[in-house]
């Protein structure tokens, strides 16, 4: 018997033994032991027999599983260890007190162990990154219970949790919990002191759980004042049937019937694995029953509280193996849907993302989904702008790959469905026009992220789990026409079932990813993925072309293979996988749908030549972002790609309005005194004395509808086209919503920003002026009155104006070239390249911006220490001379022709031959002392954070891709001058 029929045995064996349970009188689940409920049952005595505990079993288990340092396991985060101690140490307290069932001396060794180790798991806690569900009312609890056994604890971040916990408990006002049932009665535990624990008996589920939890059902034991033998029988049952085969333990849900075998069905026959007609007679009838038992919907066992991720997948499950799914699907749809999104539970404050996922792909699995066109809009609206955002706060599971992998699957089925039916594509195009975009770059960045998450040992994560997740995750992205790196699909799953292969004896053991009070694993689950992904069809190419609302122009296409030929040559990408640049070609060109539409909501660039630097733009943040994590969202890449197009264009604005508006000394003060007082009237005070901003530092600009769009020169004119884009900057949503210390310093950055372009403008004037009057053949200095500004870049970014031709090769300067010497320039090379250089590169203000982007999901990193906020600012403006040289390098035959001061045009570059051969090899020499300097900022910065918690070096992670960004535009300019060229 081969590998691949063996493993077929083994699937239909699954299946089997999942189908004799449902046919048993016993329910079933398969979820890892819970040491936190276990030590909840271990503190249970009947009333009426203080010498008598009920769960002996469970309090030996506790003790057993005891570490040597005192704490008991954190399966997966740092509450896990908090909770599973603080449970068993009140477990031991408890058991102490009664003073019998032990050797009292031994327990007190025991507890004092158990009351260092939690102190210490406490005072190292984070309690600000921690997101567990029902932590700050558990935690809460668990400690003022042990307070009163005797064990008071205090830790820094104390009256936080506190706060915490008290305004969770505000919010549920105990004749809230008495009326209706709800996911507070599976932590009932939580709730000691502040509710009736009579007043609850109702809601107790057939089964005897209080909503199939233990602990919550040992709680609601404890406290109420009349026993209750039908719960009792369940603890009983649980400690019988649950994954610990009645070794002491119990799960932290049991049973969780419905929640496992509909997941393991789905994933069977997605992935090609067949159901039995024997197996599929039982399944079915179970399945039905169920949804039938509470009106088309179910939860995660018979007769638990019902929910939208287990109804959905319950659903798939029964068309899958050919029931008619409309009636639970509309029953879905009626109990669940919102305004924007499905709830998983009524009762429910923050969406799931994979729930919501499981019901698009439930609505989208009937023979004609028409009918639901409406709620696939919304869901996969939903689904698709909140990875957009970056707000993935998956509750049901610890791992992004969980997510990716269910949003593949179905992203894949909506793709099939649109290709079956030309109508359904229109109308639901016609509903949420922006999935014509979404979708494919949502998908695109699933792709990358996998590929770059898989270990060099073939795996991720060094899981078999969530290995299978990588492999389902690429299978189902490679039957998407726009992925197109079909080969290096192949490869990458052929190697992630090899893993899987060399680890086959450990599929069932699952990994501690899946979450609940604690996290729990699950040898069902883990089993079936692993199954599914090794016996899943090897990816073939696909034939279908791709649909015309999710086609790229060929233009478009053709650009950015031509873009990305160029940036493969530069030293940031030199050892990239060209596929991998591929995938980040392929998001960009639908980036690049997005800019061309909003290309000219400020400026209309009348009379300029074609915006061929619009191609690169998408593509430096998608590259960049190729090479390391997630460290921003897609929203904050596309807001960033639109900054760089909009500085791009001011830049071209200010070269025309300046050109033709400042032909003097006057000339020139009289647009400043525009641009200041542009300011002036928006109210943005740029003060920020003591790292505080003045009451008036809320911008307050123009209208826009009273904005023009136009390129004349008139100051009235150039005030209110700057003041369109000084609004779409300030006015930003992100930015209003940042702190307004960095709102003040934004508008500061900006202001300065636009002055820098007349300060250059008014070099070049002078330096034209300059030549005119000196003996240099006009012929050596082609268009000498032309650009007065000329230099700058979209993001601190180094593109500026010139051939935009894509064929990666730059103009060469030539070899007997003399050297242009600026007379006067009233300041040294080193203070220009540092200030008016700098700033009119646009990478100080930008960087602002940048920071204002991710202060909500980063944190305001920079407002936390002064040093911080040094080293941040000086590596800033390394960055930006460091750019601004390189430009400078790569320009310097087209600067000469259109008379642009360039670095070495200051007098410190003058040597006895006066060659510009020399001059730029010196200044390439001081260039790389800059980026000496950058990388010592970077790295002192990097270590001014170590400590300082996740948002810390998650911020530090986006500040390296904003500087690879911006440094890779100085790295193309070295080979290529891309930007519109000024007749």
């Amino acid at each position: 018997m081969d590998v691949y029929e063996s493993e077929v045995d083994t699937s239909q064996a699954l299946i089997k033994w999942l189908a004799l349970q449902c046919s048993s009188s016993s329910n079933f689940g398969s979820m890892s032991p819970s040491i936190y409920d276990t030590a909840w049952l271990s503190m249970l005595q009947k009333p009426g027999d203080p010498n008598h505990w009920l769960f002996p079993q469970c309090f030996y288990y506790v003790l057993k599983t005891q570490l040597p340092d005192g704490s008991w396991p954190a399966y997966a985060s740092v509450v896990d260890g908090i909770l599973n101690t603080a449970a068993s140490l009140l477990a031991i307290r408890k058991h102490l007190a009664a003073g019998h069932g032990h050797h009292t001396s031994t327990l007190k060794e025991i507890s004092s162990r158990a009351e260092v180790a939690l102190r210490e798991l406490l005072h190292r806690w984070d309690v600000s990154s921690c997101d567990q569900v029902g932590f700050e009312f558990l935690v809460t609890t668990h400690l003022r219970l042990l307070s009163s056994e005797g064990v008071a604890l205090d830790f820094p971040q104390l009256a936080q949790l506190q706060a915490l916990g008290n305004a969770k408990l505000a919010k549920l006002p105990a004749s809230s919990v008495y009326g209706v049932p709800s996911t507070l009665y599976h932590s009932l535990e939580g709730l000691i002191g502040h509710i009736d624990f009579d007043q609850i008996s109702q809601w107790r589920e057939p089964n005897g759980s209080m909503m199939g939890s233990p602990s919550s059902t040992a709680a609601y034991l404890m406290h109420a004042s009349t026993w209750d033998d039908l719960a009792e029988g369940y603890l009983r049952d649980v400690l019988r049937h649950s994954s610990g085969q009645g070794d002491g333990s119990v799960p932290c849900a049991w049973p969780t019937s419905i929640f496992e075998l509909s997941w393991v069905v789905t994933t069977f026959i997605e992935s090609g694995i067949s159901i039995g007609e024997a197996e599929a007679s039982v399944i079915v009838p179970f399945l039905e029953s169920s949804l039938r038992a509470q009106k088309g919907i179910v939860g995660f066992a018979p007769w638990s509280l019902p929910d939208a991720d287990d109804t959905a997948k319950t659903a798939m499950a029964l068309f899958y193996l050919g029931r008619r799914p409309e009636t639970y699907i509309q029953a879905l749809i009626d109990t669940f849907e919102t305004t924007d999104h499905f709830r998983t539970y009524l009762a429910e404050r923050n969406p799931s993302i994979s729930a919501n996922i499981n019901v698009l792909s439930s609505l989208l699995v009937p023979d004609d989904p028409t009918p639901y066109l409406p709620q696939i809009a919304k869901a996969a609206s939903f689904v698709c702008g909140r990875v957009l955002l970056g707000e993935v706060k998956e509750k049901w599971h610890l791992h992004e790959l969980y997510w990716m992998m269910l949003l593949s699957k179905a992203l894949t089925l909506l793709y099939h469905q649109t290709q079956k039916n030309k109508k359904f594509c229109e109308h639901l195009l016609s509903i949420a026009p922006k999935l014509k975009e979404q979708i494919p770059i949502v998908s695109l960045q699933i792709l990358m992220t996998t590929l770059r998450l898989q270990g060099c040992d073939g795996g991720w994560g060094n899981e078999c789990e969530l290995t299978a997740y990588a492999v389902l995750t690429l299978s189902s992205l490679a039957q998407l026409p726009w992925t197109g790196i079909h080969e290096r699909l192949i490869g990458t799953v052929n190697y992630g079932k090899a893993f899987l292969a060399a680890h086959r004896s450990e599929w069932k053991e699952g990994a501690y990813l899946w979450t609940e009070k604690v996290t729990y694993s699950s040898s069902i689950l883990s089993e079936a993925y692993c199954l599914a992904a090794a016996l899943s069809p090897m990816p073939s190419p696909p034939t279908i072309t791709i649909p015309k609302p999710f086609q790229v122009s060929e233009n478009i296409s053709r650009g950015m293979r031509k873009a990305g030929n160029v940036i493969s040559r530069t030293p940031l990408f030199a050892q990239t996988e060209p596929q991998v640049l591929r995938a980040a070609e392929l998001q960009a060109c639908y980036a690049m749908r997005d800019l061309q539409r909003r290309r000219l909501d400020i400026f209309l660039r009348k009379g300029l030549g074609e915006d061929k630097y619009l191609i690169f733009i998408p593509l430096t943040w998608t590259a960049c972002m190729s090479l390391q994590d997630n460290s921003v969202s897609l929203s904050v890449l596309c807001d960033m790609m639109v900054l760089s197009m909009l500085n791009y264009q001011v830049d071209e604005y200010m070269e025309m309005v300046v050109g033709c508006e400042a032909q003097s000394e006057e000339g020139f003060a009289s647009v400043r005194e525009v641009v200041r007082q542009l300011f002036l009237e928006t109210g943005a005070d740029r003060s920020e004395q003591n790292g505080c901003s003045t009451a008036h530092d809320v911008p307050r600009l123009v209208p826009e509808s009273k904005l023009s769009n136009g390129n004349s020169s008139a100051p009235g004119n150039i005030k209110m086209v700057l003041g369109r884009y000084v609004s779409h900057i300030l006015q930003h949503p992100a930015v209003i919503k940042s702190p307004r210390p960095m709102q003040a310093r934004l508008a500061r950055e900006l202001e300065i920003f636009l002055l820098a372009h007349i300060d250059h403008a008014e070099d070049n004037h002078r330096l034209a002026r300059q030549l005119a009057k000196s003996s240099f053949s006009p012929s050596t200095f082609r268009n000498g009155t032309g650009n007065l500004t000329g230099k700058s870049e979209p993001n601190g970014a180094g593109i500026r104006k010139g051939t935009t031709e894509l064929n990666g090769t730059q103009e060469p300067t030539a070899p007997d070239a003399q050297l242009l010497h600026y007379e006067n320039p009233g300041r040294t090379f080193y203070n220009w390249v540092r200030s008016t250089s700098a700033d009119h590169t646009s990478c100080p203000f930008s960087f602002v911006f940048f920071n204002c982007l991710i202060s909500a999901t980063h944190g305001d990193v920079l407002g936390r220490r002064a040093r911080t906020a040094y080293l941040a600012e000086d590596a800033c403006r390394h960055l930006a001379s460091l750019c601004r040289m390189y430009n400078d390098y790569g320009s310097l035959a087209r600067d000469r022709d259109e008379t642009n001061l360039n670095s070495v045009n200051f007098p410190e570059f003058a040597t006895a031959e006066r060659m510009e051969a020399a001059a730029k090899a010196e200044l390439m020499s001081i260039a790389e002392y800059e980026r000496r300097g950058l990388d010592m900022a970077l790295g002192q910065l990097e270590s001014e954070l170590l400590g300082s918690g996740m948002n810390a070096m998650k911020w530090m992670d986006a500040v390296r891709l904003f500087v690879n960004v911006t440094d890779l535009y100085g790295q193309i300019y070295v080979a290529k001058d891309i930007a519109t060229p000024m007749k």
